[in-house]
C-alpha cells in the first residue's frame, strides 16, 4: 500500500486535501471523496493525487 496526498481542485486552486493510504491512486481518490472517479478530461472540478514516495501525480474527475 502507498501513501497518497489527495487534493480536491477547482481549476488551479486546492479546495481541500487529505492523505490516504491505498493500493492505487484511484482507490485513494475514492476513499477521500466517497465518489467514483474517472480519468480527468479538463474538467473544472477535479482530484489531484500525488504518490508521496516518488511524487508521481495522477489526475481524476468525479463521475
Amino acid at each position: 500500500m502507498q501513501s497518497y496526498m489527495v487534493e480536491v481542485m477547482s481549476g488551479d486552486v486546492v479546495t481541500s486535501h487529505q492523505v490516504a493510504v491505498a493500493e492505487t491512486p484511484s482507490k485513494a481518490a475514492i476513499a477521500v471523496t466517497g465518489r467514483a472517479v474517472q480519468d480527468w478530461r479538463q474538467e473544472m472540478l477535479w482530484i489531484r493525487v500525488t504518490n508521496q514516495a516518488d511524487w508521481t501525480v495522477y489526475k481524476f474527475a468525479v463521475k
